[in-house]
């Protein structure tokens, strides 16, 4: 079981963490359920505003907060409305609907949205109409969840009864907001209202993820127009808003890129596929513009890393480019070193470094076979076999001539193993699939011996 040198880890990368506080709304997506839970989206409209518009007089004359529930559980009950824990929101509602008041129908109607149940949630509206018809709440809310629908007309109607009814108080502001949100350009003047509505109340409920998608669209608006720093803000805004919504952290990642933060962008990917978001292809090539750039500072076996972990999200060679010969050529030198400190009886060193050519090229047949000999004179039986069975098994599928009979290795494995009828199975497959080949004497003698 002589080495052939001719026969032909990654190290975690930790890359530098990106600070930010909060996650971005999913603006491009058309499911419905979404977009209910934003209470916003993104569609060009037509409609007016200066129907509802009212005079500073007469809106001063108004209340500008209104009464609600402040207990514990109503404040969960509308954060898992807003953030789409409807389960959780289900229950809760349950649990304490009753002493909701007018706010119980209310709060139907958007768990109802968001559960995708729109007539129903209608329904919940004109039941609160009829309780409250003077409470500014039943209109604003009326008005986001048409805006949210794109019914432009109907959320008009409705903020006009808002504005009839509330004037200047922080419900009217955030239904204003959120319709703006939905008109095309209107983002800026979307977020003015709802940073108002905030700063009438600040305990307003509902804020949140409408602020969070007012900076998302802000974040685009400044990207388009390659305003990257000033992009860069915007999402950092709305994830202040909003921590863990997927689009804002990948548009992040993006915006990074832009600004040549490659490692920065690279982390951002690597937590979103680790949570299980659908970035493998980003990933990987965000892997291989990572490589590049630790190439270029000397980090030669980062680089290396980030080429294998490219390659296992799915970069082929050609995709790898330069990379796939820079991986190659690595395996070639790590295998000429496992033979150089083999030979000076250096097997646990020898081990490592047949592994790291198998983990940069791991279709590298000599670096099995040079594993499965250094295993298996390390007593680790499980190992070899796995090795040399990986390189008997290509020899087979593509009918190769080896410089060794890696057939007899890997039954002397697993006869040691205590695999002897695995053993002659595989001596047996040999003799048929290579009747005249170069290794037949060694095959036939160690089954007949196995034999007796």
């Amino acid at each position: 079981m002589a080495l052939q040198p001719k026969v032909m880890k990654r190290t975690v990368f930790m890359a530098r963490r990106v600070a930010w506080h909060a996650i971005l709304l999913d603006i491009v997506s058309t499911n419905d359920r979404l977009l209910a839970l934003f209470f916003g989206c993104i569609t060009a409209c037509g409609g007016d505003l200066d129907e509802a518009r009212r005079s500073q007089e007469e809106t001063e004359a108004f209340v500008s907060v209104t009464e609600r529930v402040e207990a514990d559980w109503a404040h969960e009950l509308r954060r898992a409305i807003e953030f789409g824990s409807l389960e959780r929101a289900r229950t809760l509602f349950e649990e304490h609907s009753e002493a909701l008041g007018v706010e119980s129908d209310l709060l139907l109607a958007r768990l109802l949205t968001a559960e995708g149940e729109d007539l129903e949630a209608q329904r919940a509206i004109e039941r609160a109409r009829r309780a409250a018809p003077e409470d500014v709440r039943v209109p604003g809310t009326a008005c986001e969840l048409h805006s949210a629908h794109g019914r432009t007309g109907s959320a008009l109607e409705e903020l006009k009864r808002s504005h009839e009814l509330g004037g200047a108080s922080a419900e009217v502001h955030r239904a204003k907001g959120v319709h703006l949100l939905s008109r095309f350009g209107r983002a800026a003047e979307g977020l003015r209202h709802l940073e108002q509505a905030r700063e009438t109340d600040p305990k307003l409920p509902f804020l949140d993820r409408a602020l969070a998608q007012a900076h998302l669209l802000l974040a685009k608006e400044h990207m388009g127009a390659n305003r990257m720093v000033d992009a860069q803000r915007s999402v950092e805004l709305s994830l202040h808003h909003d921590p863990m919504e997927f689009e804002t952290r990948r548009l992040l990642s993006d915006i990074l890129l832009g600004r040549k933060r490659v490692e920065d962008a690279l982390v951002v990917l690597e937590e979103l596929h680790a949570e299980g978001h659908p970035v493998v292809g980003e990933l990987a090539s965000m892997e291989k513009r990572a490589a590049l750039v630790k190439l270029l500072r000397g980090e030669r076996e980062d680089a290396l890393d980030l080429f294998c972990s490219a390659r296992s999200h799915g970069l082929g060679n050609s995709e790898l480019g330069s990379g796939a010969q820079i991986l190659a050529d690595a395996a070639l030198a790590e295998i000429a070193g496992g033979v150089e400190v083999y030979g000076a009886g250096d097997l646990d060193q020898a081990r490592r470094r047949f592994e790291r050519a198998v983990e940069l090229e791991p279709e590298i047949l000599a670096g099995h076979n040079h594993l499965g000999v250094v295993c298996f004179r390390l007593g680790d039986d499980e190992a070899a076999i796995r090795h040399w069975r990986w390189v008997w098994e290509v020899a087979l599928g593509e009918e190769l001539s080896l410089p060794e009979a890696v057939e007899v290795n890997l039954a002397r494995a697993m006869v040691r193993a205590g695999e002897e009828e695995a053993a002659l199975a595989v001596l047996e497959k040999s003799l048929a699939a290579f009747p005249q080949g170069p290794h037949v004497e060694a095959v036939r003698g160690f089954r007949d011996e196995l034999r007796e």
